[in-house]
C-alpha cells in the first residue's frame, strides 16, 4: 500500500489525502497557483512520496 499512487486508493482515502495535503501546504505558507500546483503534484504522486507532507500512517493497512 506505501508505494501505490493516490489514484489506486479508494475515493475516501484519495479525500481525506486531499485534504491533509492541501491544509498541511497552506501552513507552510503555500497560496493561489503555487498551492493547487503542489496539491495536483502530490495527488499523482505515490503514498509513500508524501510522507514528509502528512502523517501518511493513518492512510497504510495491515492489509498490505
Amino acid at each position: 500500500m506505501k508505494t501505490k499512487y493516490i489514484s489506486q486508493l479508494p475515493t475516501e482515502m484519495v479525500t481525506a489525502i486531499y485534504k491533509d495535503v492541501q491544509d498541511s501546504l497552506y501552513e507552510i505558507g503555500l497560496r493561489d497557483t503555487e498551492l493547487s500546483d503542489s496539491v495536483e503534484s502530490a495527488m499523482n504522486s505515490r503514498l509513500c512520496d508524501l510522507e514528509d507532507t502528512i502523517d501518511i500512517t493513518k492512510y497504510l493497512t495491515v492489509e498490505e
